[in-house]
């Protein structure tokens, strides 16, 4: 196996070659992460690697395999659902940067072309998108490509061509950015139901027959100086619900009413007695009872004769 010498104090003095590689390699991504950390607490790095220094640290060590300074890794490179992805401008800059031409040569809301040759090569190739192809991936109905459909299809086109002319120079970089964005679903909307509070339906009050006109503890007190008990609470219903069987839902007919069962002026129900309510209820309740039929004179109710 190929040796290489390697002088550092922690590391032998001989080791395999791919095995220094690593070493290099792990000693770059340590430095890398150190400036990462200071790169991270500044205005100078894109939102999405702020106050994180290892996405940062592997954006710059990947920007690094493709020429990139730091800072430029880390523009050119989004986290994409936890994926780092370049984005298709610089899959372009990276096939133009060694040597490849990469060319737009037609763009529009509805086709873009972008043109590709390979460095050394005479013949021109080309890669087309059209709004059809995005409408049947599925595609038209995200956000990105309702506002911008133009820059959607160059970046596309831009992508698949830059990988054609140079698979080498992007060390096999399967997607671009806006690819794999396009590849999230969309979120799902969840829209809130709005709690229609219902008003409760009305429920028709009660004839009233005792609205007094004066304060309403005169006609206790009133009742107090006869000597005998208020009406209470359940005789008041049940008073007010007997004379609306009665057909005396009127507040004057049914003041007229219990006057006359009383043989005194009676203004509002307030003034009553438990005595004058128990007399006023049950000669509502008489009132309303039918009529026994008269008996003959063998006791039984008389009966038509037939034909009569």
């Amino acid at each position: 196996m190929t040796e290489l010498a390697v002088r550092q104090d922690n590391v032998p003095a001989t080791i395999p070659q791919a095995a220094a590689g690593l070493v290099e390699w792990a000693q770059a991504a340590q430095a890398a992460h150190t400036l990462a950390r200071s790169l991270v607490e500044t205005a100078f790095v894109p939102q999405q690697y702020r106050g994180k220094p290892a996405e940062a640290t592997a954006a710059i060590l990947a920007g690094a395999e493709l020429g990139l300074n730091p800072l430029a890794a880390l523009r050119a490179f989004d986290n994409i659902q936890g994926t780092a992805a370049p984005k298709a401008i610089t899959l372009r800059a990276v096939a133009q940067a060694n040597g490849h031409d990469v060319e737009v040569a037609e763009e529009s809301d509805s086709k873009v072309v972008v043109e590709y040759r390979r460095k050394g090569a005479d013949q021109w190739r080309t890669v087309t998108w059209t709004i059809q192809q995005a409408r049947d991936l599925g595609l038209t109905s995200k956000d990105n490509w309702k506002k911008q459909p133009k820059s959607m299809l160059v970046a596309r086109a831009t992508s698949e061509a830059a990988r054609r002319v140079a698979s080498d120079a992007l060390l096999g970089i399967p997607y671009s950015a806006e690819e794999l964005e396009d590849a999230q679903p969309e979120p799902t909307r969840t829209v809130a139901r709005k709690t229609v509070q219902r008003a409760p339906k009305p429920v028709a009050p009660e004839p009233e027959f005792d609205e007094p006109a004066a304060p309403a503890q005169e006609p206790v007190k009133a009742t107090a100086e006869r000597g005998e008990a208020a009406i209470t609470d359940g005789q008041s219903k049940a008073l007010h619900a007997a004379l609306r069987d009665a057909g005396l839902s009127d507040r004057d007919a049914g003041l007229a009413y219990i006057s006359q069962v009383l043989d005194r002026d009676v203004d509002t129900t307030k003034t009553l007695t438990k005595r004058e309510a128990s007399v006023v209820i049950d000669k509502l309740k008489a009132d309303s009872e039918p009529e026994p039929a008269e008996p003959t004179l063998d006791g039984w109710p008389e009966v038509a004769e037939p034909g009569a």
